[in-house]
């Protein structure tokens, strides 16, 4: 009886453990049911709350293919950004550059739009409505609030002009495409390009265009549709420059002007391998063989840093960049540009002596009305030193004028014998 009344108890104790355990998957399947019902009300909230913001555009004309690519010619999606009539949409919406833009208002109106300024760093456009109907003003969720993993909702009006469609992912990065904008999972396409990325409160992350780190195209970037790799451009950012944009400037990337010794982006030594001539670097003094280690207080040990910290600026802008020059430390204050003069190799105007064995360069032949000819130089002197430094031979000369040193309307002093005599 005892061996019955142990089996009887232990049988019992089974079965209670199973109903526990029964119970709390079923507690978790519940808790699983009620989170996911949640984040369903949620995105419909937040996605209620922003649907004033996506507004519908419609472009006509213009161009049938860019790059030779066939462009579609459905709508697509703005998000307004100013009470006064703004808003912004991706460049690749207006890659086939349409005559013209309708735009349809929260109240349902459809009226013309014109082009403001672009920011050919994001590719963005900003445009205007020719309306006097106030837009809805978005709330921009700030740099620091934005985290890794955070429900976001990507809304565009393209098929049905009453609702927004959405998708839903989450923030996939930060501080991408070298600083310029988030990654999200959710699926971005010509759907919702040029509407909001937007959190569970509503509030916009950014502005959904096509980007890529290897092309700052309209068009580049947009082989990623719906691939789970998207990005958009944080409306923090883009507020910044607003203004400016609202005065018909066009905004570009910042150029500084070098080219590094290193295709690795991950290089430990930021070295210099060449300083483009007429260039913000060139005019700060930057040589071949300096090392940038910093920039506006920042740390940089890798090539990359290098990129991500000047990609999110604009032409304009200026950094403070720390060098390393041997054992010395150089502290400059740089202007970045849009765009760097490509480089114009000097002309002297002279024609060496061929067969000429002795140290320095003997003229052949002068041009007419070339540098040389207007500095006085003729037909057998002998061209001794370039900028102070000893010219050896003929490839020595063309070295040194072609070494970047020497610009096209810079002067150079250099040193000659004529019949025996040293002249400068």
């Amino acid at each position: 009886m005892l061996f019955q009344l142990t089996i009887h108890r232990t049988a019992a104790m089974a079965l209670r453990m199973a109903a526990v355990a029964a119970l709390a998957l079923s507690s978790v399947a519940a808790q699983a049911a009620d989170s996911q019902t949640e984040l369903a009300a949620a995105v419909r909230a937040a996605a209620a709350d922003a649907a004033p913001l996506a507004l519908r555009i419609e472009t006509f004309g213009g161009l049938e293919k860019v790059d030779d690519v066939l462009l579609g010619s459905g709508p697509t999606t703005g998000l307004a950004v100013d009470a006064d009539g703004y808003l912004l949409c991706s460049a690749f919406s207006l890659a086939q550059q349409p005559t013209s833009i309708l735009v349809t208002l929260p109240s349902g109106k459809r009226v013309a739009a014109h082009v403001v300024a672009r920011d050919h760093a994001r590719m963005l456009v900003l445009l205007k409505v020719n309306s006097d109907e106030k837009l809805p003003v978005p709330v921009a969720v700030p740099r620091r609030e934005m985290r890794v993993g955070q429900t976001a909702v990507a809304l565009g009006r393209t098929f049905d002009v009453d609702q927004p469609n959405l998708s839903v992912g989450i923030v996939s990065a930060v501080n991408r495409i070298w600083g310029r904008a988030i990654q999200t999972d959710a699926k971005i396409s010509p759907a919702n390009y040029g509407g909001p990325l937007i959190d569970l409160q509503g509030r916009v992350l950014g502005v959904l265009t096509p980007m890529s780190p290897q092309g700052d195209g309209e068009l580049a970037g947009a082989e990623w549709y719906d691939s789970g790799i998207g990005f958009a451009v944080p409306l923090a950012d883009v507020l910044e420059r607003l203004p400016q944009m609202k005065q018909g400037h066009d905004l570009h990337a910042g150029k500084l002007g070098v080219s590094l010794a290193s295709a690795d982006d991950y290089a430990e030594k930021i070295e210099i391998a060449a300083v483009l001539p007429g260039s913000p670097a060139a005019k700060a003094g930057f040589r071949k063989g300096d090392r940038i280690v910093g920039l506006d207080g920042k740390t940089l040990s890798l090539q990359t840093h290098l990129k991500h910290e000047l990609g999110a600026r604009y032409a304009g802008d200026t950094v403070a960049i720390a060098l390393a020059r041997g054992k010395e430390r150089i502290e400059t204050i740089v202007e970045l540009v849009a765009d760097v003069p490509p480089f114009d190799v000097p002309f002297l105007g002279v024609l060496p002596m061929r067969d000429f064995d002795a140290a320095g360069v003997k003229i052949r032949y002068v041009y007419p009305e070339s540098p040389a000819a207007q500095a006085g130089l003729q037909a057998g002197d002998v061209i001794r030193t370039w900028a102070g430094q000893p010219v050896a031979d003929a490839a020595a000369l063309r070295a040194q004028l072609g070494g970047g040193d020497a610009t096209v309307g810079s002067r150079v002093k250099l040193q000659y014998d004529r019949k025996g005599k040293s002249t400068e």
